[in-house]
């Protein structure tokens, strides 16, 4: 049945509709690996190298490479792109003064992001699903250094990890976010934020990141945040990665991360590595490794999860299907083996104007 699910689902995306009147082609990211680097954070940070990369909720969008159709994928796309975008200009229209209104090469507002949706069974659970997604806007009005940011979690450096793998870390990370960050200059390392999220509550970010190559093939990805949620109280974050370009193909990253959270008085720490390999222009594979644990009551683990991902863009560059098989081990499931696939659409929109 699912043999037959996938079969019928290709031959309808792939299936041509009437032209319609349309508006130009949106932009969207180059290839698999390029966006592989930026979505999935394999990296740290969001960094697709270790000089000029942008984080992960910069997503950089590129010209498309193909010839421009009318599927009605192709159609959604736009459409979602087009109203997005409107809305976007008549926030920024609020901050236009009359005499300062977009002139000629100057850039506009525009709305970049990301929509996932996910099915994730695995052992004795087969329903789980997910949806992800992520909104960043753009306000030039502001200068550039002012973005809208909305998220269905606010920890942007396990993006697409399974969604029991996240539920394990219990400090309700995984809620809807939204804050307007703040960046002295466009280019700086620091950036602050205020925002709502984590059960409805009103918190205050500022961060520091950056990135230090050794060499053309060493690097280090670091940064640093500190926070106070209205009821969790204060938080913290530093993370460090080491990156290693072994070829043009192959990349691999050690991630290290630990979370300090005032409410419950302990660390929680993560380490990951990551192995990228770009097959060719559509296609990508990682496999990975990730190790989560608590400092309270003791520096013990909590769960232990790798999984090997095929990542695949062949119908378009902004369209990204998914397979990963995967082992999980959990320490409230008594570290039982649990076996599972997980299957993702993802689609990318937003115009690099």
């Amino acid at each position: 049945m699912l043999c037959l699910t996938v079969v019928y689902c290709h031959m309808l995306l792939t299936a041509p509709l009437v032209p319609v009147p349309r508006t130009p082609a949106v932009n969207a990211p180059v290839n698999a690996t390029s966006v592989q680097s930026t979505a999935l954070n394999i990296h740290y940070g969001g960094h697709e190298s270790a000089i000029s990369q942008k984080p992960a909720d910069d997503t950089a969008l590129s010209p498309s490479s193909l010839p421009p159709t009318n599927a009605w994928f192709d159609i959604w796309q736009r459409s979602f792109t087009d109203t997005m975008d409107f809305t976007v200009k008549q926030l920024d229209g609020l901050f236009e003064s009359d005499d300062n209104s977009y002139g000629q090469g100057q850039k506009q507002a525009r709305a970049e992001g990301r929509v996932q949706l996910a099915w994730e069974p695995r052992s004795g659970m087969l329903s789980d699903t997910d949806l992800r997604f992520r909104v960043r806007v753009r306000l030039p009005a502001l200068q550039e250094r002012v973005d809208l940011l909305l998220s269905d979690n606010e920890d942007e450096n396990q993006d697409n990890t399974v969604r029991a793998a996240r539920n394990v870390n219990a400090n309700d990370r995984d809620r809807t976010t939204i804050a307007l960050r703040f960046r002295p200059e466009q280019d700086s390392h620091y950036s602050y934020r205020i925002g709502a999220g984590r059960r409805d509550q009103l918190y205050a970010k500022t961060r520091y990141r950056d990135a230090l190559a050794f060499s053309n093939q060493w690097a280090m990805l670091y940064d640093a945040e500190l926070y106070y949620y209205t009821r969790d109280r204060l938080g913290a974050e530093a993370g460090v990665a080491f990156q290693y370009e072994i070829n043009k193909k192959h990349l691999v990253r050690q991630n290290n991360r630990f979370y300090f959270r005032d409410d419950t008085n302990d660390w929680l720490w993560r380490h990951e590595v990551h192995h990228l390999f770009s097959v060719d222009q559509h296609n990508a594979i990682i496999p990975h490794f990730l190790v989560e644990g608590l400092s309270q009551p003791n520096y013990r683990v909590e769960e232990v999860y790798t999984g090997f991902r095929w990542r695949n863009n062949t119908l378009r560059d902004w369209l990204f299907f998914e397979v990963e098989p995967f082992v999980l081990w959990l320490r409230n499931e008594d570290f039982k083996t649990s076996y599972g696939v997980a299957l993702r659409v993802e689609a990318y929109y937003g115009k690099d104007t």
